[in-house]
């Protein structure tokens, strides 16, 4: 069934539901950005903020609200309203529901009225292809080896088995990863797997319930299989803001691009930034605008090239991701990096964030595999 078109007025149409239910209504500051109004009613004030987009809301929008809700100047509301006219993506839910939000209601406003919003995403729609991703590196200790593997795990937490490839002659993935995790869920229902693979181990006929196939790609561009470079539909190069490095690695990114184009005319194509601190405000703005620029020319004659620019999505430094692997130090179970810090797992959050990412601008659509009768 469609969903209605919400009003021009849609605060005004909001609020008068609230006021039905008993709320007092007082409108926001005409400065703020971070909530549009403030209910009150006995002992409850809540925040709420409005997302009147064609987009659903994604979970880089939930977090920044939530991280309100955190600062002083709103220690006075009990809660916040988070109210959206096209819904939420499933890495929204799924943000939910890893990281324990308590004082956070998602509210979708359809046909008319609200509707709360239980928590679980709905099923996505079929689709008969396989999407591959293929990670590459630009330069050594980039963090190629471990973007393939979590957001292999972003898509394992929004419920979606997912095979690994390694076409990497090191065969880190299988060393920190063995054959594969099982990454279960959060509300005791059935988790997913990650299942790794060297790439003479893969036979797609042979994984008929796959939907989901991420590589991770050799540092020698010409010793990956052309087979699979045929196939890839994302590519992600991951690079860090380094100032001595900065152009090199530009230069390099842009040389694996024309590589892949030589190869693949439709990828869509993606630089990552890893290992970003993102308290180096001033020092981030200026690197990023060098790096940018760098893509500028490639992006304007290539419109499926992409720079995510840091400000939306890039992972973040975190000890997580530095010690990442140690449990091959401690002979222990093969894990990811998404192990709670204080109550968060910074990890977890920006991998959501990069899946959401690449659904919102490109045409990906996840398919969760359908289990084996």
């Amino acid at each position: 069934m469609p969903q209605s078109v919400p009003p021009p007025n849609f605060e005004k149409v909001v609020a008068a539901l609230f006021e039905q239910e008993g709320w007092q209504i007082i409108a926001a500051p005409s400065d703020s950005k971070e909530y549009d109004i403030e209910l009150k009613r006995n002992d409850e004030c809540i925040a709420v903020q409005l997302k009147n987009h064609r987009a659903k809301v994604h979970a880089g929008q939930l977090e920044r609200f939530i991280d309100f809700l955190e600062q002083p100047d709103a220690a006075r509301f009990t809660k916040g309203f988070l109210i959206s006219a096209s819904g939420f993506t499933p890495s929204a839910f799924t943000y939910m529901r890893t990281e324990e939000v308590v004082d956070v209601a998602l509210g979708s406003f359809r046909h008319d009225r609200l509707v709360w919003e239980e928590g679980d995403s709905p099923p996505p729609p079929p689709r008969p292809d396989v999407t591959y991703i293929g990670v590459f590196t630009c330069k050594g200790g980039v963090g190629k080896t471990t973007i393939s593997a979590h957001l292999a795990g972003a898509f394992a937490l929004n419920g979606y088995d997912v095979m690994l490839i390694d076409l990497d002659r090191q065969s880190n993935l299988r060393k920190l990863l063995g054959d594969g995790v099982y990454i279960p869920s959060p509300r005791g229902k059935l988790g997913a797997t990650i299942t790794v693979l060297n790439y003479d181990e893969w036979q797609e006929e042979e994984y008929p319930d796959t939907r989901i196939v991420i590589c991770d790609c050799s540092p020698e561009y010409d010793a990956n299989p052309e087979e699979f470079i045929k196939k890839f539909k994302y590519c992600l190069i991951p690079t860090t803001l380094n100032p001595l490095g900065i152009n090199k690695n530009a230069d390099v990114i842009q040389r694996t691009f024309k590589a892949i184009r030589r190869t693949n005319t439709d990828a869509e194509l993606f630089v990552l930034i890893n290992n970003y601190h993102s308290e180096e405000n001033r020092r981030n703005e200026v690197l990023n605008d060098i790096l940018k620029t760098e893509f500028k020319a490639m992006m304007a004659d290539d419109p499926r090239c992409h720079y995510i620019d840091p400000e939306a999505v890039a992972v973040r430094f975190s000890k997580q991701l530095l010690y990442w692997g140690y449990h091959i130090v401690e002979n222990g179970k093969p894990q990811l990096a998404f192990r709670e810090v204080g109550g968060r797992s910074l990890p977890r959050q920006d991998f959501l964030k990069l899946l959401d990412y690449l659904e919102h601008h490109t045409q990906l659509e996840t398919v969760k595999s359908v289990k084996a009768k």
